[in-house]
């Protein structure tokens, strides 16, 4: 490959899933007939190799599908063929590695990281194939729906990247109609995203039950490698978010009302932090010259990280009314690239770089195992981890909030702590009230709504929608969640993720140098360890363990 290769230049074939099997089938018949410990290795780097060639091809399919959702071709890729990944048998392989006689020398030269991956892969995606793919389809759905949706406010038609800008209007009136033309396009999308959430619901729950589990809860969290904790740990974990945190989150939200100087801080307001208005960024187009700065200055490494990104032209953050909306991610693409690709759709608030400044987080852990990590299996990694990795750089990077902000920085420093508490009640809502929907999933959408509307309120969320009720049991704030629909058990790891970011931040503010090795380190290693194993590394006590959230909640109640 050519070393100055941009990623609009990189080829992309439609996989030939019965060819890729083939090639599975082919290793794991050499993974069974191998005669001695090398025999065994060579498997081990001829599946890494494939794995990873799958993955380049599935990532570039991703990017340019959400990059614009009027390419049809790419749409159907997305649609189509990428699911059809989702039935290839590479369990078969896993577990002719993890049960091999020679298997301990996968242990002796990669560590046992490995082979519990293998295990799990196996106990995992043995049965349902075709459910997994009708899952993949499902999203796809939901994704393109949302992405197209277009709303009407007050004459104009807005995309979804220009609404969320709307409902941050310091005129109270666009805010309001804004926030109608939410409510009132989820209602007309209302029977398709029911039909949508039933249909994912009802998939999830029967793939767990044919890998042997009794509740996809517990599948789900299973499938973010939460190995040595779960569901219990969890469970506790919001628990005391719910104790700790939601009256620190109260008592920002009745700021934010006196603040706004409004009678009731009404749906339409929790978007509007200040009343001259949120902070402002620069412009789209600036955040990149902003950004190298800011890397440059936080280490030689980080900043030769950014050139390169640059480089190869691997951030996509320009607003475009044909990007998918509401979501920033970084896909890491494999070999021969090594590299990740950051993707956002800027909408002129502060989450262009608070998005920006995570997605670049994520981007640097994948930079570093990349290059420090023997098998791609190990540069991805479990959500739990990966989102400390990105939160962390959210907090390491807000001394530089002048570059992205100027004079209005102070605020964003404002709403950047605000977003921290909010996103603590936020991920942890989401959680307990995805425990009872897979646990009651023929109850009615009004009930399904109801409930999520009672959790949400339990975590200081949903705050005097009593006007709109009607909407709310008719499912609007369901259907406006993507985490939901796409991302089931996964966005507590955002909350998991600010427990730990925090504590790095203040090992970096005591010593810098010290901090930035630690976090340095925790990247390189990536998911080469247990996720205990990890943070014990790095110096991190457990989001979960007794004690740590309540000493949390005192540390965030004192930076007011």
């Amino acid at each position: 490959m050519n070393d100055n290769w941009k990623f609009s230049d990189l080829p992309y074939t439609s996989p030939d899933v019965e060819a890729l099997q083939a090639r599975y089938d082919a290793l794991t018949q050499r993974a069974k007939d191998a005669q001695d410990s090398e025999d065994l290795l060579e498997v081990v780097r001829q599946r890494d190799a494939l794995q990873q060639e799958v993955s380049l091809c599935q990532s570039i399919a991703f990017i340019r599908a959400f990059h614009d959702v009027t390419d049809e071709f790419y749409q159907r890729e997305l649609q189509e063929t990428m699911p059809r990944l989702e039935t290839l048998d590479t369990q078969s392989l896993s577990m002719a590695i993890a049960e091999s006689p020679y298997a301990a020398a996968v242990d002796e030269a990669f560590g046992p990281q490995l082979r519990r991956l293998l295990t799990l892969d196996q106990r995992l995606h043995t049965g349902g194939k075709e459910l997994q793919a009708r899952i993949s389809r499902l999203t796809a759905q939901y994704q393109q729906l949302v992405a197209s949706a277009k709303y009407q406010v007050q004459g104009e038609t807005l995309s979804g990247g220009q609404l969320r800008f709307a409902l941050t209007s310091t005129d109270r009136e666009r805010r309001k109609a804004a926030y109608d033309a939410q409510q009132q396009t989820a209602v007309e999308n209302g029977p398709v995203m029911e039909k949508l959430l039933r249909e994912l619901v009802h998939a999830r729950n029967q793939l767990a039950r044919e890998n042997g589990f009794d509740s996809f809860a517990d599948y789900g969290d299973l499938s973010m490698q939460r190995l040595g904790y779960g569901r219990a740990e969890l469970d506790e974990f919001c628990r005391q978010v719910q104790k700790y945190i939601t009256p620190l989150y109260l008592q920002m939200q009745e700021q934010q009302r006196q603040r706004l100087g409004v009678e009731t801080l009404l749906p339409y307001d929790r978007a509007l932090v200040f009343p001259e208005g949120n902070a402002v960024p620069v412009a789209a187009e600036e955040l990149p010259k902003a950004a190298r700065r800011m890397y440059h200055a936080l280490s030689p490494e980080a900043g030769h990280f950014f050139d390169e990104m640059i480089r190869h032209d691997l951030l996509d953050v320009a607003g475009s009314p044909n990007k998918i909306s509401g979501m920033g991610f970084c896909d890491m693409l494999s070999a021969p690239c090594g590299m990740p690709f950051i993707f956002a759709n800027c909408d002129g608030t502060g989450s262009d770089v608070t998005v920006y400044t995570h997605e670049l987080g994520h981007g640097l852990q994948g930079y570093l195992s990349y290059r420090s990590q023997p098998l791609a299996d190990y540069v991805g990694l479990s959500p739990d981890l990966a989102e400390v990795y990105s939160k962390t750089m959210e907090l390491l990077t807000l001394p530089y909030a002048r570059e992205f902000f100027g004079p209005h920085a102070p605020q964003f420093l404002t709403e950047h702590r605000y977003d921290f508490i909010k996103e603590l009640c936020a991920f942890c809502s989401i959680h307990t009230f995805e425990t009872w929907l897979y646990e009651h999933p023929d109850a009615s959408l009004s009930q399904w709504a109801e409930e999520f509307d009672r959790t949400e309120k339990a975590f200081g969320r949903a705050q005097n929608n009593e006007p709109w009720r009607q909407q709310v049991l008719a499912g609007c704030d369901l259907f406006t969640n993507m985490a939901i629909y796409m991302l089931p058990r996964y966005v507590v790891s955002y909350a998991l993720s600010i427990v730990c970011a925090q504590q790095l931040k203040a090992a970096y503010d005591a010593d810098p140098v010290d901090g930035w090795a630690r976090y340095h380190a925790l990247c390189a290693s990536g998911g080469s360890k247990l996720y205990a194993e990890t943070l014990a590394d790095a110096g991190l006590e457990l989001p979960y363990a007794p004690g740590v959230v309540e000493r949390l909640a005192r540390e965030l109640a004192a930076q007011a």
